[in-house]
């Protein structure tokens, strides 16, 4: 089997590309997809066809050597995210590293920058003036980097040092303990082992060699990051949305005032891995390790409505007898999309980490429930959604090679439910980007690659998390309160 496509996205390049390049990441490659017929146009990084083996001119037949040395492991493309006006592209890979890929005029990605970050990102997008990038890692914190960097460091200046000692001078290891403390032979030999260790100098660690600047930041771990605007006395002024691992999204302004935070959306129970914008209203989508999904007035910090996903999943399993999913399974929220529907309206696409399906939900409906969900069975798990017209592309982890890893879908309005039915066209386009052969790693190195969501969640005593339940609960007696906090 070949590794699966774990990032998709719709890349609108005009002169070159009038429907679009499709932007895949299959481990460590960015695979462009022309969407008119369905060519692959390039692979990022460049592929080479040199051959690692060679049959030997003497010696018994069969008898093989290497040319050259393995290769080291490419890192893997974690996040993708696009300029607004298309004609660049942010990818995040597994070593930190911050890189800006231009799309050339025949559709090829050509790199422009390298940036290593201090922590790994978990979080990458690009303002809508097409100048900042905002990068949130796990630590909590966020990041503002020029979309390009300058030439030299130099121009810059020197970036500020997290920790130093330098400046103090040289500091010699000096053991804490001494022979007159330590007694037994095992303690004397590691006693001595440490006295050997001579001017040892405390490492400084410096921040990196390109201009950056720390935005804001959270004491808990960051797991997404949204950028909004909004209209203020005639003047756009921007916002800097962010979730975390302990229940908060949190509206701080952007920069250069993006030490003010507005306003917090609190109402959570568990951690929230995934936020999302509505375009054209007020609202913001959440989701996580509760049960349901929820709908905020971000501007008032108010939650206006949940969506029950629980119900949804147990109907949906219960029906084909699948034991992926019980009543009493966990939900771990691992993507939030927005996509139009059949009737030009808009719908909510929701996937579960590890669950075969997506549950759906609209929104500003006449015709269907907009607090309804529903599940749409795939052939594998879903791990990433992009609109390409209207139809729908999922990439999936499948566990049979029989099944396509990009599938095409056009969402229908039936029987008072969304349903989505397979676009046969669309997915003859997709044969060539499902036929590419990417060697697949180990399944537990995909599954760390892939997942990681439900370990967000907390493994606390169990009367600690009743008690947290509680709290909670009293907060949301009322859900169309608003609850702003500083």
């Amino acid at each position: 089997m070949s590794h699966p496509y774990q990032i998709a996205t719709l890349c609108n390049v005009q002169s070159f590309a009038p429907h679009g390049l499709l932007l895949a990441a299959c481990g460590s490659r960015i695979v462009s997809v022309k969407v008119a017929d369905g060519s692959i146009v390039s692979q990022w990084p460049e592929q080479k066809n040199n051959g690692p083996e060679e049959t030997a001119s003497e010696g018994p037949p069969g008898k093989k050597r290497k040319l050259e040395p393995e290769a080291a492991a490419t890192p893997n493309v974690i996040k993708i995210t696009l300029s607004a006006d298309n004609q660049h592209v942010v990818a995040v890979t597994d070593d930190k590293a911050v890189r800006v890929l231009e799309v050339t005029e025949n559709g090829k990605l050509n790199e422009l920058s390298e940036r290593v970050m201090p922590k790994r990102p978990c979080a990458v997008l690009v303002t809508p003036d097409n100048k900042t990038i905002l990068c949130g890692d796990k630590f909590g914190d966020v990041y503002s980097l020029p979309l390009f960097p300058a030439e030299k460091a130099e121009q810059v200046g020197e970036s500020p040092k997290i920790e130093t000692k330098e400046d103090v001078g040289p500091k010699k290891y000096v053991p804490a303990a001494t022979t007159l403390t330590v007694h037994s032979g095992r303690n004397r030999k590691a006693l001595e082992n440490q006295m050997k260790q001579k001017d040892l100098q405390a490492k400084a660690k410096e921040g990196p060699k390109f201009e950056y600047q720390l935005l804001l930041g959270h004491v808990s771990m960051l797991t997404d990051v949204q950028f909004a605007t909004e209209e203020v006395e005639g003047k756009t002024r921007g916002y800097i949305i962010t979730a975390d691992r302990d229940e908060h999204i949190r509206v701080s302004r952007g920069p250069p005032q993006a030490h003010i935070v507005e306003r917090f959306c609190l109402g959570h129970k568990e951690f929230i891995s995934k936020v999302c914008l509505l375009s054209r209203t007020k609202l913001l989508v959440s989701g996580g390790g509760d049960d349901w999904l929820g709908l905020w007035d971000w501007r008032a910090g108010s939650l206006t409505e949940k969506r029950d996903m629980r119900s949804g999943l147990v109907a949906l399993f219960s029906r084909s007898e699948d034991p992926s999913f019980g009543a009493e399974s966990p939900i771990a929220v691992s993507g939030l999309w927005v996509v139009p529907t059949q009737d030009k309206e808009t719908a909510i696409l929701v996937a579960c980490e590890k669950l075969p399906c997506l549950l759906v939900s609209t929104q500003g409906s006449t015709s269907i429930d907009p607090s309804r969900m529903d599940g749409i069975r795939l052939p594998g798990v879903p791990l990433d959604v992009t609109v390409v017209g209207d139809v729908v592309v999922v990439s999936m982890d499948v566990t049979e090679a029989s099944f396509p890893r990009l599938q095409a879908y056009r969402t229908r309005n039936a029987e008072s439910r969304i349903r989505f039915e397979l676009d046969e066209d669309f997915n003859t386009k997709l044969n060539a980007a499902n036929g590419l052969v990417v060697p697949m790693p180990e399944r537990k190195q995909l599954e760390n690659l892939l997942y990681g969501i439900e370990n967000l969640r907390k493994r606390g005593a169990p009367d600690e998390v009743q008690a947290k339940d509680g709290a909670v609960d009293e907060t949301q007696d009322d859900i169309d309160e608003p609850q702003d906090a500083a």
